[in-house]
């Protein structure tokens, strides 16, 4: 998978003022996604 360049840099921003890895940021994210979702 590759993202978009603009999705990569709010990514790494992102990642860098909660001073996590970018890889934790997204797993908490997708838990939060999931958490306002139904899942089956």
């Amino acid at each position: 998978m590759t993202l978009a360049e603009s999705v990569l840099d709010d990514l790494e921003k992102m990642a860098k003022e909660k001073g996590l890895s970018k890889s934790a940021l997204i797993t908490i994210a997708l838990g939060e996604y999931k958490k306002g979702q139904k899942w089956a």
